[in-house]
């Protein structure tokens, strides 16, 4: 079974494209919200399409909307998998009160996902230091989507419990490719980040994609596909029970 367990298929990208879009494979996908309507958006579509999974969240490029839809934000937890798109965001937002709002709404995140004892999927760019700091405190399960730090930072994540999520950026990403060189099967799981970071820039990414990011990897390591596919998703099974 492939896992892409960070995707948006509530994007415009995906409009009317869904149902044709996931029946290209066998995949179990989680969609991500990135705000109280795409939260809605992805508990609407994992009611039609019970391959897919919802998370709810909202992501920190929106963190100016957190006191707005919060409050309509939390019920939601109770239908999701999992808490996501949450996170760190210092590429986009770089006025300094708005990032010290993320982190803010980063803890409260965070202690939710305690809370609540479901898993956490983390947005973080150019906040990993942040980041670093505020985990230690809490026990969760949580993994970093689409990562892009240091071998240093990956090895302090998994330290932490911590997994790396791939997406098929890789195919063309040496740096990421080394991430997994140093990286133990153990802590790896799969996604796409649909419509995003595919394994070519001129084309919309799709979930059946992560089966070229499981032949990257199996490139990598030495190990034959079918033996990654099969440890990612008992890791998959242990972030979403």
């Amino acid at each position: 079974m492939l896992i892409d367990i960070h995707a948006h298929l509530d994007s415009k990208e995906f409009e009317n494209k869904v149902d044709e879009t996931i029946n290209k494979c066998k995949i179990i996908i989680i969609n991500a919200g990135v705000d109280y309507k795409s939260d809605l958006a992805s508990i609407e579509l994992s009611k039609k399409f019970p391959q897919i999974l919802p998370a709810v969240g909202l992501h920190p490029e929106y963190i100016n909307r957190f006191d707005q839809e919060i409050n309509q934000i939390i019920p939601l937890f109770n239908t999701a998998v999992a808490i996501s798109e949450v996170g760190l965001d210092y590429f986009w937002i770089k006025d300094q009160t708005l990032r010290k709002k993320q982190i803010e709404a980063m803890k409260f995140f965070l202690e939710y996902s305690e809370k609540i004892k479901k898993s956490i999927i983390i947005h973080v760019r150019g906040g990993m230091k942040d980041l670093l700091q505020l985990l230690p405190s809490y026990h969760i399960t949580f993994v970093i989507h689409a990562f892009e730090g240091s071998i240093k930072d990956a090895k302090k994540i998994i330290d932490l419990g911590g997994y790396i999520s791939v997406p098929p950026i890789v195919i063309r990403d040496k740096y990421r490719q080394k991430i997994i060189e140093n990286t133990d099967l153990d802590y790896l799981v799969t996604e796409t980040d649909s419509p995003f970071l595919g394994p070519e820039k001129t084309k919309i990414n799709e979930p059946c994609n992560v089966s070229l990011t499981l032949q990257k990897i199996s490139e990598i390591k030495n190990i034959p596909v079918n033996e990654i596919e099969d440890k990612i998703e008992k890791n998959f099974k242990k972030i979403i029970p």
